[in-house]
């Protein structure tokens, strides 16, 4: 126990440290004002915090301000420091003095518009008026403090009130919505770390709790109150708290915590000076006494609640409230009168000028009138050539329109031709290129077929040589008549490039059926070839030419890929708009000059790992048709790894109905 109060001790010393170092920041400040009106901000602002653990420093402070404010006709720093210097009152329990003070804040807020003012008034009348018992009253001055405080989106003062208003629903015993108002109030002032109004929030849910089936939930939001009020040097606060924690123990049997806590409730409470919490810790103290049989301690503290309870004087303080509020009232109302006579002169006085203002309009009325009729033939006159002029203009704007509408139809006229210009243009570079493929490519089978025909005329070749030979002949004749293959697919598209038939196509299925074409080829060199294509994935494509280009790929990947060798067919999301098909291998890959060659005009041959022969026609007739399907095909390859062909195409807006699975990988 005496390490715990040693620790508690030595956090409040660190806390009070830490807010002298504040107080004197603002101390040195005062000091160095040259301006009252500065000087009284900082004053306000010094009481403020000592408020927090001195209410007699922080009264002194506040009175210095007033008498400043009141000297140099400050008016809305004189209002500010009659409502802290009621607050000090408010705390000891001087209800009649702090609401003279508030009314006197409120009446200069009222003059001055000042918002921040009038929400602190009457906020602090209400807590006033709830404290004498004048709910009705206490009701009413919150409102308007909240209405303000929304109006103005015055957080802090939005969390006072909602705390405020709690507190009268608790004494109503409408404890669920009490506890909704605090709960509100303590989130506000959470997300504005605003310890100071917490401190108060956490409190009020703490013993609120006192009425609900579990008291001890409470417990919790009061020792975290406690550790804020500690945190920021509040004395003000913790009497109040510490006797909250006491009444929770004593309802839940733990009559020795909460002796503990009454007996810290009562000495921070002689701390403050405040007749209010002195009576309200002794009176708790006296009745535990009295239940632990110790009745020389239940005198002593029933002595003491006694003499404070009678300075409070309670019912003279709620008869003098009342008779406050009832003059403030009485004096408003003889004001409002004055301002509606003012309103009736000022109305009487409108009606007399407008009186005059209708003569001189009818006057002014007569006078147009004649000005119209000595006009009346000029402006007939005037109809008849604006007719004219309205009619040519129409004309004008007519012809002008045909103009525009030729103009346009013109230029996309231009703009058409110069498209099928360029079209053509693409069309008759690319046909070079295959023309150059063809030239090139064909001369050497055939070359090749000629010399073993000639040979085998002349007899100049043994028949045991002739098979073999045959057989070099015809794989020129398969490489010959793939090429023309190739181009006979290339040239039934370019006959029917306006008729291209684009639909959403299952990449999954495409792939699978491809993979089946290309699966003896790829069994003669023991290559895999595994579909990891995603069965929801679907492009918008040309089926035939989409076919034609992954069959070119996948016999690429197989011609350049080790016998063993694994071939990878995916695909993968580009954009929202686009997605990818991949054809991936381990093969021997392309080097860096011949990658930077390809689908340009420069010519190279390049053997497959088993001295397969290839012309490079369709790789380049994959990228025309790609093109073509609005997509890109972009390579990647490193030397001696692998070579990854990247297919980009539009996404499907619509999927295809499902097709029966197929096997997913041919070894």
């Amino acid at each position: 126990m005496r390490k715990i109060l040693f620790l508690l001790m030595f956090i409040w010393a660190s806390v009070a440290q830490a807010q002298q170092a504040k107080t004197d920041s603002l101390l040195a400040a005062l000091d160095n004002a040259q301006s009252d009106s500065v000087k009284v901000e900082l004053q306000c602002a010094i009481s403020k915090e000592y408020y927090l653990s001195d209410i007699d420093k922080g009264l002194a402070y506040a009175s210095v301000a007033e008498a400043l404010a009141t000297k140099a006709n400050l008016l809305p720093g004189k209002a500010k420091a009659l409502n802290l210097i009621g607050y000090a009152h408010l705390v000891r329990g001087e209800f009649d003095q702090a609401m003279q003070l508030h009314y006197q804040a409120l009446n200069i807020g009222e003059k001055t518009a000042d918002t921040a003012i009038l929400i602190t008034a009457y906020n602090s009348l209400g807590s006033l008026y709830h404290k004498t018992k004048d709910p009705k009253r206490a009701v009413s001055n919150y409102n308007r403090s909240l209405w303000l405080a929304q109006a103005t989106h015055d957080q802090v003062g939005i969390s006072k009130v909602y705390n405020n208003l709690g507190n009268i629903y608790e004494e109503e015993k409408q404890y669920t919505k009490a506890l909704a108002y605090f709960n509100k109030a303590a989130q506000i002032q959470e997300k504005l770390n605003n310890k100071r109004s917490l401190i108060i929030s956490l409190q009020n849910i703490g013993t609120v709790y006192l009425n609900l089936p579990k008291p001890e939930q409470g417990l919790p939001y009061l020792f975290r109150s406690l550790k804020l009020a500690d945190e920021i040097g509040n004395k003000i606060g913790k009497p109040g708290v510490l006797k909250s924690i006491a009444q929770i123990y004593q309802t839940i049997g733990n009559n020795a915590k909460a002796l503990q806590y009454a007996q810290q409730s009562y000495d921070w409470a002689l701390e403050t000076k405040s007749s209010k919490k002195i009576a309200a810790s002794a009176e708790l103290l006296q009745t535990l006494f009295v239940a632990n049989k110790n009745y020389a301690q239940a005198h002593k503290y029933l002595t003491v609640f006694v003499e404070h309870d009678n300075q409070l004087d309670l019912e003279s303080q709620k008869r003098t409230a009342a008779e406050l509020a009832t003059r403030y009232e009485t004096e408003k109302k003889e004001i409002e009168n004055i301002n509606l006579k003012a309103e009736q002169r000022r109305q009487a006085h409108e009606i007399k000028q407008q009186q005059i203002t209708l003569l001189f309009g009818v006057i002014l009325v007569a006078i147009m009138l004649f000005l119209l009729l000595l006009f009346y033939r000029s402006r007939i006159r005037l109809k008849a050539a604006s007719l004219k002029l309205q009619e040519a203009n129409r004309l004008l704007q007519s012809q002008h329109t045909e103009i525009s509408r030729q103009k346009n139809a013109l230029a996309d006229q231009t703009l058409k031709l110069q498209e099928q210009n360029e079209q053509l243009e693409k069309h008759h570079q690319f046909k070079n290129k295959i023309f150059s493929i063809i030239s090139h490519d064909l001369r050497t089978p055939f070359g090749s077929i000629k010399g073993v025909l000639d040979l085998v005329q002349s007899h100049h070749l043994p028949a045991e040589e002739v098979q073999p030979v045959f057989k070099l002949l015809s794989k020129d004749v398969d490489l010959t008549m793939n090429m023309l293959h190739n181009l006979l697919i290339w040239s039934r598209a370019q006959i029917a490039e306006k008729n291209i038939a684009l639909q959403p196509i299952n990449l999954q299925q495409l792939a699978q059926e491809n993979i089946e074409l290309a699966a003896s080829q790829a069994k003669q060199k023991n290559i895999s070839i595994v579909n990891k294509v995603d069965e929801q994935a679907v492009a918008l494509a040309d089926k035939e030419q989409l076919n034609f280009v992954l069959r070119n790929l996948l016999m690429n990947a197989v011609k350049f890929t080790f016998e063993g060798g694994e071939i990878k067919v995916s695909a993968g999301e580009a954009t929202d708009d686009n997605i990818t098909l991949v054809v991936s291998d381990n093969g021997k890959g392309i080097s860096q000059a011949n990658l930077t060659k390809l689908f340009t005009k420069d010519r190279f041959t390049t053997l497959g790992t088993a001295r397969e022969k290839g012309t490079g026609l369709g790789l380049m007739l994959s990228k025309e048709f790609i093109e073509s399907l609005q997509g890109t095909l972009v390579i990647k390859s490193t030397e001696g790894v692998g070579s990854t062909f990247v297919v980009t195409l539009p996404r499907a807006v619509t999927v295809p109905l499902p097709e029966p699975k197929l096997t997913m990988q041919v070894a």
